[in-house]
């Protein structure tokens, strides 16, 4: 862009181009640091937190293969398990909530598991989730959800290892 100018030279023409170029390069600078600063900040916290969605999605397949297992030896043990999962994902839901994410929409669980051992599968399935959730800090905002859930996951862990024990002692005799 050129613009005329008056002087008491006469006249004289000088160009814009550059200045306007330089406007809007350093225009662009300052929005792209303040989107990079937004997201250093928006994220920091985030990577302090448990991997509460990876381990919804074990919980609730840890769920589903408990809930395939009909041995009548084990229905107890089963039951009992089964409802300290339940309390788990409930924490880890509300956890998953309090992070402004949607649990209905969580990454495929670590495996599917073995249709034909499924208390193993999901005490595979649990330990994972309960590394995962123990990867973070159990932050002040959250009111101690991570501890109860991990407690849960734990005594699941508990009556599924009860189950196994009885299946071992079961068969070698």
């Amino acid at each position: 862009m050129l613009e005329w100018t008056a002087g008491s030279s006469g006249r004289r023409f000088t160009s814009k181009k550059g200045a306007t170029e330089m406007r809007i390069f350093k225009s662009l600078g300052a929005v792209a640091l303040m989107l990079a600063a937004l997201f250093v900040w928006g994220t920091s916290a985030q990577a302090q937190r448990p991997h509460y969605m990876h381990a919804l999605s074990n919980l609730r397949q840890a769920r589903a293969l408990l809930e395939t297992d009909t041995r009548p030896g084990f229905v107890m043990d089963r039951d009992r398990a089964m409802e300290e999962v339940d309390n788990a994902i409930r924490e880890v839901k509300m956890a998953a909530r309090d992070e402004g994410r949607n649990p209905r929409f969580t990454p495929p669980p670590a495996s599917a598991g073995d249709p034909d051992r499924p208390m193993r599968s999901a005490l595979s399935l649990l330990d994972d989730a309960r590394d995962d959730i123990a990867r973070g800090e159990d932050v002040g905002e959250d009111r101690g959800l991570q501890n109860r859930a991990l407690k849960h996951i734990d005594e699941a862990r508990h009556a599924l290892g009860h189950a196994l024990h009885k299946m071992e002692h079961e068969h070698r005799y």
